[in-house]
């Protein structure tokens, strides 16, 4: 089992003329791929309505329909135009020939609903009349499975600008695309599966990306050897805990000594706390000291840090630090108002980590948070260019990034809406990589381990609603002992 390798519609399109050219039927593999599923999956739904554009995608609907008709089901077909491409017009043809009718309304009833409204190729908004047969589809209120890709959902960035099929299970043929795991991809697209049409494998470019859905391998160089001691794991310095934010800095501290840091001092801006009486292995100490703490492997700044001028003064120190640094919560907002310390970022000559939410991203790249969510892998991708910085842009699929390569996280859900997950997920990361990860590595495991954990809690409480920041670190400690329990 390997991740899931992602491509971009521009590399589908050429996958599919590579197999075109070598006389590979695709629209008949993925109708007929589509009719044997739904056979298999829904066999007691005897009434289908199938919805059908006039490209490819409808032509991949006409050839399913034409399939669950012969196989004795009472199909209903609406077209909403003229089929456009000669594979799709044949379809039509076909469906016609052996008796087929085409509805001009939706039913009023079906068991089961086919959506091949639209495909890889909408860079738009449905229009207004699209968008009505769409909300009549809903109102069906029946099981939806989606070809290919949800109608309305951007293939290449998981943004719906418009009106969007929230399928029960997707299609996915070829191979998968970024938009079905990011962003809004997360919640119109159901449970998803790949059909890749028997397509040889030969014929496949490099993938553009991944989903990280298994364990990272890198995983693998934590295991322990016996003749080590705490300081073979890295000496780790969480600088924030401005005044009424200390708890941000105890829990970025206590998820950074639960994932295996040898030793944690925490830097307070605030010194009220001189011991964390739940997790007395944390050394505090004021924020300056923390900074020059002897023989640090790694800075994190920015949980409940604020903005005062201490704050940016601190901040500042900390990029001047010839030390790896991770820079979270309001060490990005910070960031984002000065010039000079995005410059200060770019001629650091250790790694760095961004870890931003969209709007501390929208921050980042003086744009709007919607501008980021309509195209999350470009965002990260701009992140990590403009502040030479690995970036971890948080969220529904959250997007690992570097300058070179990207990746989508696989796991988490959304129990993990809640105060204090961020500055848990800092800690984990920092930890990591004060272990010895690179940033990248570190990145895609901590976010990797973090969704895991609430994907672990969840199975418990499957609602998904009450998972504390606290309680996610035990379950992250729990994940990562199994996958090396496993290596």
């Amino acid at each position: 089992m390997i991740n899931p390798p992602l491509f971009l519609s521009s590399k589908l399109r050429q996958i599919e003329t590579s197999a075109l050219q070598a006389g590979l039927p695709l629209m008949h593999r993925a109708g007929q791929s589509a009719a044997d599923w739904i056979i298999k999956h829904y066999p007691t739904a005897q009434t289908i309505y199938v919805l059908a554009g006039p490209g490819n995608n409808g032509g991949d609907a006409l050839v399913a329909a034409s399939q669950l008709r012969l196989a004795g089901k009472n199909v209903l077909l609406r077209l909403t135009g003229p089929s456009n491409s000669p594979e799709a017009i044949q379809a039509q043809a076909e469906w016609q020939l052996h008796g087929g009718t085409i509805l001009s309304n939706t039913p009023i009833a079906a068991d089961l609903a086919i959506d091949g409204l639209y495909g890889i190729g909408l860079n738009r908004q449905p229009s207004a009349v699209d968008s009505q047969i769409i909300a009549e589809l809903h109102d069906l209120a029946c099981p939806i499975i989606a070809l290919d890709i949800p109608s309305g959902l951007m293939a290449d960035t998981g943004d719906t600008p418009g009106a969007a099929v929230y399928a029960t299970h997707t299609l996915s043929f070829i191979a998968h695309k970024p938009g079905l795991f990011t962003g809004k991809g997360s919640d119109v697209c159901g449970t998803i599966s790949l059909h890749d049409l028997q397509i040889p494998k030969a014929v496949y470019p490099a993938a553009d990306g991944h989903s990280q859905t298994l364990a990272p391998t890198c995983l693998a160089q934590l295991l322990r050897k016996p003749d080590s001691h705490k300081g073979s794991y890295g000496t780790l310095a969480i600088l924030g805990g401005a005044s009424g934010m200390a708890g941000a800095a105890l829990l970025a501290g206590r998820a950074a000594l639960h994932l295996g840091t040898g030793k944690v001092i925490l830097g307070l801006l605030d010194k009220v706390l001189s011991v964390d009486v739940q997790q007395a292995e944390l050394m505090l100490h004021s924020a300056n000291d923390a900074l020059h703490y002897p023989a640090l492997t790694l800075l994190a700044i920015g949980p409940g840090l604020g903005k005062s001028h201490e704050a940016l003064e601190l901040l500042q120190q900390s990029i001047a630090s010839p030390l790896p640094l991770l820079l979270d919560a309001d060490a990005l907002n910070l960031l984002a108002e000065s010039n000079e310390l995005a410059t200060a970022m770019r001629e650091r000559k250790s790694p760095s980590i961004l870890t931003p939410h969209p709007a501390e991203a929208a921050r980042l790249l003086h744009t709007r948070t919607q501008a980021v969510q309509a195209n999350r892998i470009e965002s990260a991708l701009a992140l990590a260019q403009r502040y030479k910085a690995t970036v971890l842009l948080k969220g529904a699929g959250s997007i690992c990034a570097n300058e070179q390569s990207w990746s989508i996280n696989a796991s988490g859900n959304a129990a993990l809406a809640s105060a204090g997950q961020g500055d848990v997920l800092s800690g984990i990361i920092a930890a990591l990589m004060a272990q010895g990860l690179s940033p990248l590595e570190a990145v895609q495991s901590g976010s990797w381990l973090h969704g895991r954990a609430a994907d672990d809690w969840r199975r418990i409480h499957p609602n998904g609603i009450g998972l504390t920041a606290s309680e996610t670190i035990s379950y992250a400690r729990a994940a990562l002992n199994q996958v090396l329990g496993t290596s």
